[in-house]
């Protein structure tokens, strides 16, 4: 409701506009306390009930809701919840939009009581609703997944979680768990911090606070020339298709979403290696935490919109999502990854501190005459890398 009132969303882009006065913020934030009181008025109309029993109900008088049981109600209406809580601040500052639950969703259950996974032998089985019982089919298993299984109910090194999920995709079932897998303890040097630095020329380039340690991950050529091929793929078939809609479209533009698909995976395989490359490496160098930009708003004008200039270059660069990567495969390896404001961490020298020479995008040379590197050219990545591991101004 407040995304749809003009009025709060231009109160709301005014608020981060840095020229307005104290003064026409407080002005704003009143009028703000005024619309949202008028808002939770009609809400009330609107949803009496508490949330989560709003949430129920519309479920259950959906015209489905007699074929379905009780469980997965339940379970869905705490994912549906909790995915809002979430990503509620985001929402209410217009930065992502309102989640839509379609055909396809994968379907929530709790893996407790009735629905089980068992052994017999080799085969895992999961036996689920009215007495219905699925064979684990692990395939090729890159991701050894059958390892992670036997961890949870033979050894017991791992925990299985509650939460679950059955997913229907491309005619295939497709079982969803959590596993609880604990911190692996590994022998770390008080102090010591590893600088990622994420970029286009290099994927990243890693440097410590303290120490000669430095290493290049990713080819960056090789990763945009992979994507320049399924961008030219891409156009040809569009181009091929011709179609306006109706009767067939879906057939037609199959080829299309089956690239997609394809590009998808391959981009989220580079992450993985290049994130498991990433962490492996601070293992190995005893770094106690990993230090990472804050590139929140990148490419981005005061409005909230993405520049131009920028647009080729965030269409091809997944840097949130190997970020992503990285956090939770430190976080199993028991290494904090921290994040530092981006501001001058590549315009600046690492020996001196003072700005330099950025012109060319993978050089950098310091204009300070009194700095040892005065005039020498610098790696840039090298130089942003180590900086981003020295840097203090930590992004709560």
């Amino acid at each position: 409701m407040r995304l749809q009132n003009d009025e709060y969303v231009k109160c709301q882009s005014k608020l981060v506009s840095k020229s307005i006065s104290k003064e026409t913020q407080k002005d704003i934030k009143e009028r703000m306390k005024e619309i949202d009181k008028e808002l939770l008025a009609r809400k009330a109309e609107i949803a009496q009930k508490s949330p989560l029993t709003f949430a129920y109900r519309a479920i259950k008088d959906s015209h489905y809701a007699k074929d379905l049981p009780s469980d997965i109600f339940n379970t869905l209406k705490q994912d549906v919840f909790k995915h809002f809580n979430e990503t509620k601040k985001e929402q209410l500052r217009g930065e992502r939009s309102l989640a839509t639950y379609k055909r396809g969703i994968p379907i929530p259950f709790s893996l407790m009581k009735k629905n089980v996974i068992v052994s017999e032998g080799d085969n895992y089985y999961l036996t689920w609703f009215e007495e219905t019982r699925f064979k684990l089919n692990f395939g090729k298993d890159h991701s050894n997944n059958r390892a992670i299984i036997d961890n949870c109910l033979k050894t017991n090194k791992y925990k299985l979680g509650s939460a679950a999920k059955i997913q229907l995709k491309n005619k295939k079932l497709f079982l969803l768990v959590t596993v609880d897998i604990p911190e692996t303890k590994n022998t770390i040097i008080k102090g010591k911090v590893m600088g990622v630095d994420l970029g286009v020329v290099h994927p990243a380039y890693l440097a410590v606070n303290d120490g000669p340690e430095r290493s290049l991950i990713g080819d960056g050529d090789a990763f945009q020339k992979q994507r320049d091929v399924f961008r030219r793929r891409f156009k040809e078939l569009q181009r091929c298709q011709l179609t306006q809609g109706g009767h067939g479209r879906k057939h037609k533009t199959k080829a299309t979403e089956i690239l997609r698909g394809k590009e998808r995976n391959w981009v989220q395989t580079e992450n993985h290696r290049i994130s498991r490359e990433i962490v492996n490496l601070a293992i190995r160098w005893k770094v106690e935490s990993i230090q990472m930009e804050n590139l929140k708003g990148f490419g981005k004008n005061s409005e909230g919109e993405v520049e131009t200039k920028h647009k080729r270059l965030l269409g091809r660069w997944s840097y949130f999502e190997l970020q992503k990567n990285i956090e939770y495969k430190a976080q199993m390896a028991g290494i904090k990854v921290v994040y530092v404001n981006p501001a001058y961490t590549s315009q600046t020298c690492h020996v001196c501190g003072k700005k330099g020479d950025r012109t060319e995008r993978d050089t950098f040379i310091c204009l300070n005459t009194e700095c040892s590197c005065y005039g020498k050219p610098q790696d840039a990545d090298m130089n942003a890398a180590i900086n981003i591991a020295r840097s203090k101004n930590i992004v709560k």
